[in-house]
């Protein structure tokens, strides 16, 4: 009696974890919605991550690319890079032809932000979602 209730528990147990396994994949989190907005990226990524001094901010910005609050839109969005002129730094609804996107995964270098840790791939996905939903100035 005791070997049926062991056997009927642990076929129960199998069945369970089977069930969970395949048709439940994990998945990752949404990239954060904070980043579905060219505000949202401004105060989350650029101001603290390359809108500082040194780098895309102040009189002589690097690559004449100014990242501050104001200025980014019109430096980014319809802006021929300087990097590749064949590209735009940003190119609304073509996050996969967009420099910004390219530079912030590595595809062109050096890769951003310069000298620091690589942004996450939900932030740079998030990105090139607003890119690819026009890259509006919201």
């Amino acid at each position: 009696m005791q070997v049926s209730k062991l056997l009927i528990s642990l076929l129960f147990f199998i069945v369970l974890i089977a069930g969970c396994s395949k048709d439940s994949p994990l998945q990752p989190p949404p990239p954060d919605a904070k980043l579905s907005t060219l505000s949202g990226i401004q105060s989350n990524v650029f101001t603290p991550s390359c809108a500082v001094s040194g780098c895309h901010a102040g009189a002589s910005p690097a690559a004449s690319l100014n990242l501050t609050t104001g200025s980014s839109y019109s430096q980014l969005v319809n802006q021929t890079s300087l990097k590749d002129a064949t590209k735009e730094r940003v190119e609304p609804n073509n996050s996969a032809n967009s420099v910004l996107v390219l530079i912030l995964r590595g595809n062109i270098s050096p890769r951003m932000p310069y000298g620091a840790a690589a942004l996450s791939s939900a932030t740079i996905d998030s990105i090139a979602k607003w890119i690819d939903d026009g890259a509006l100035n919201n």
